[in-house]
């Protein structure tokens, strides 16, 4: 399985369906499944309260039957949290451009499209790498086995 590290708060996010665009300085021609690993930097409690926000506002925007997610219980570091479908990869630029009240969009060049989280209910420890890499084997098949999707709460 290919691996994407993320810093937290992000890394719980994506992972929980609340974060569904994770903006990159580079494109990827990888679609399909993407484990998310959180990276070793500890989340201040100020970021993760100031990026929920961000995300709580963007979900006033969207329309009524539009999915609620449920937050995060904990932000584990240097952890395999998950995976996600990675459906596209689009330019910044187009999804600025194109993104509808309260849908996220990204400032960097690329934004990668997530969907269909699943969460691991005991996040191994795992050492992030950069860009998309391959993950160990046994890793995967032990992390599989605990997989849960992740369903809308609203």
């Amino acid at each position: 399985g290919m691996c994407l590290s993320m810093h937290q708060p992000w890394a719980s996010l994506a992972v929980c369906g609340i974060k569904q665009v994770e903006g990159r300085q580079w494109p990827t021609r990888h679609r399909g499944r993407l484990w998310i690993a959180a990276t070793k930097r500890k989340p201040l409690q100020d970021e993760i309260d100031q990026v929920l926000a961000q995300y709580a506002a963007l979900q006033e925007l969207r329309p009524p039957h539009a999915p609620v997610f449920k937050e995060p219980e904990a932000y584990p570091t240097s952890a395999l949290l998950g995976c996600v479908d990675l459906v596209d990869c689009v330019e910044g630029q187009v999804l600025r451009e194109a993104a509808e009240d309260g849908e996220e969009a990204t400032e960097c060049d690329y934004g990668f499209v997530l969907d269909r989280p699943c969460r691991l209910t005991v996040p191994p420890k795992a050492l992030g790498q950069p860009k998309i890499y391959k993950l160990d084997p046994v890793m995967v098949s032990r992390a599989q086995k605990q997989l849960r999707h992740v369903i809308p709460i609203g």
